[in-house]
């Protein structure tokens, strides 16, 4: 088998059902099927895995099963081939390492690619800190829909509610997965809640879009609308 030796350090924590322990990564190994971690096990931190077991609604991830993905590091080390899962409430990435356990990578990460086979499309996750905007962003994995001069971003915002019922001991928590979609152009970062919000954003093009929009029929404030519109715009921008 024919390996690649990378040297990099690459902490982690490993997360099972009795412990959790910090590790690094000295090197990847790549084979011609495959590209993974060899992980050794630098310290130990006890860790009790029960932060979500009393989740009666809702979850933190993006999916709750692993989907195969790529994981590119702030420098742009890329890490293909890998299971992975998103966690969106702690703004967090899981891994299965090569032994079969799962891991939170702690080194800075830039981007999260998931690939859905059923549907066979793929996710791409921008960290909050990559994106180029020139206001702060609230800290965040955002999931790219439409890249080029302008740049549509899908949140899946998370929030955490804990509710303890009437009679009861136990504390129950309630995991809410709030919409939110921004388009960044020009290095402004804005909230689009409405179709007619987009016009506003695209004043050198504005008659077109408009006129995009009204050729289209485009009603409703939905995903596929906002994504359409942006496209548009991003294909004038080519032809200029």
């Amino acid at each position: 088998m024919k390996r690649l030796f990378i040297s990099y350090a690459f902490s982690v924590i490993w997360l099972n059902s009795i412990s959790q322990k910090t590790v690094d990564v000295d090197k990847q190994v790549a084979s011609t099927d495959r590209a993974v971690n060899y992980m050794y096990t630098v310290a130990g931190t006890p860790f009790v895995n029960a932060k979500f077991a009393r989740v009666v609604e809702g979850s933190p991830f993006f999916s709750e099963q692993m989907m195969p993905g790529a994981i590119i590091l702030s420098e742009g080390r890329e890490y293909k081939n890998i299971k992975v899962r998103l966690n969106l409430l702690e703004a967090q990435v899981n891994y299965i390492d090569d032994k079969q356990n799962e891991m939170i990578a702690s080194s800075p990460v830039r981007e999260v690619v998931l690939w859905d086979t059923i549907l066979k499309n793929d996710h791409r996750f921008i960290f909050s800190d990559y994106i180029r905007s020139s206001q702060k962003l609230e800290k965040d994995f955002y999931e790219l829909l439409q890249a080029g001069r302008a740049e549509l971003y899908k949140q899946h915002k998370k929030s955490l509610l804990e509710n303890k019922p009437y009679g009861s001991a136990t504390v129950e928590q309630i995991i809410r997965t709030d919409t939110r979609y921004y388009v960044l152009v020009n290095g402004q970062w804005t909230k689009v809640k409405k179709l007619k919000d987009l016009t506003t954003l695209f004043p050198d093009k504005k008659d077109e879009v408009f006129k995009f929009i009204s050729d289209k029929k485009l009603s409703g404030d939905s995903e596929a609308n906002f994504a359409a519109i942006v496209s548009y715009y991003n294909s004038l921008a080519i032809q200029q």
